[in-house]
């Protein structure tokens, strides 16, 4: 009866896993042509993709009352009952059912430091490839945007790839702010990579609220001659924006890759990395001393009492 359960456990986590990143690369799909004029309408499956977000979103809801009823109760339960409802990617990041030490990472993954270690090294070479490979099209996009859009090929390529790149660095972030076990300090260190998230979703919502409100005064403005001029200010408001998210967006992927593959190649850097490592892990197990001590301490006064 056990192996069924671990069986099923084990399937339950590889579907929604899957169903996780399914469900991110269409978001990012999404995000990224929504901020660009015509884009979505320009993408051959937008509605698929639209219809796909919409599908797998209750999903996640579903799936985690059923964890609710087959694992502990905390608050924590419902704490991400909440969150991965509304934000379904957070989704790589939960635990075991009733073994919070591990993670689904293709199999279950013991949380410790040698995992962060791999993985912040795995993480590295996809992101860096990626940006190489279109670096050449970011150039293209700065420099001949008009070459850019007239070519359909080109088009989608860019624009794939942006929409992967930002993926990549979701996926990295959730997965390794989650393992991080000083939440504050990874925030600190990985402020550009947070950055390289939250730009386009910036990006996104300014295009929105603008689209609102542009719609509003559609409807309580009547003369036609402003209409069109508050259209085109707004407009041309809300591309300039998308031009400034975007060239931060691509300014900050470029910094980054450079920062890791840095870090990774120079001797000195890795070595600070290293002694840094080791302060932290000393900090720890004086800390833990101390605690054995006044637990000693404890038992001792105990005993004579």
């Amino acid at each position: 009866m056990f192996k069924i359960y671990q069986f099923i456990e084990f399937l339950s986590a590889a579907i929604m896993f899957l169903v996780t990143l399914v469900f991110l690369t269409a978001l990012a799909i999404v995000i990224q042509y929504i901020q660009i004029e015509s884009g979505l309408e320009r993408l051959l499956y937008t509605q698929p993709l639209i219809i796909l977000l919409i599908v797998c979103w209750p999903v996640f809801f579903i799936e985690r009352i059923i964890y609710l009823i087959f694992c502990q109760h905390t608050w924590k339960s419902y704490f991400w009952l909440v969150v991965i409802t509304l934000l379904p990617p957070i989704r790589l990041a939960t635990r075991r059912c009733n073994q919070p030490d591990f993670i689904w990472l293709l199999t279950w993954q013991l949380i410790n430091s040698p995992l962060y270690t791999k993985l912040e090294k795995r993480f590295l070479l996809p992101i860096l490839l990626l940006s190489l490979l279109m670096s050449p099209f970011w150039v293209t996009e700065l420099f001949f945007p008009d070459k850019l859009n007239n070519h359909e090929l080109l088009y989608h390529l860019v624009n794939l790839g942006n929409a992967l790149i930002w993926e990549l660095f979701v996926i990295e972030f959730i997965i390794m702010f989650s393992l991080a076990e000083k939440k504050l300090h990874y925030l600190k260190k990985h402020w550009l990579e947070l950055s390289i998230i939250v730009l386009p979703m910036l990006a996104l919502a300014s295009i929105l609220i603008s689209r609102y409100a542009l719609l509003r005064q559609l409807k309580l403005i009547n003369p036609e001659n402003l209409l069109k001029i508050e259209r085109i200010r707004r407009i041309l408001n809300i591309y300039r924006t998308r031009s400034v998210f975007n060239r931060i967006f691509r300014i900050f992927i470029v910094i980054d890759v450079v920062k890791r593959f840095y870090q990774h190649r120079n001797p000195q850097k890795y070595l600070a990395v290293l002694q840094e490592k080791l302060a932290q892990k000393e900090q720890e197990i004086a800390k833990i001393k101390q605690q054995i001590k006044q637990t000693e301490q404890l038992i001792n006064k105990i005993s004579h009492e």
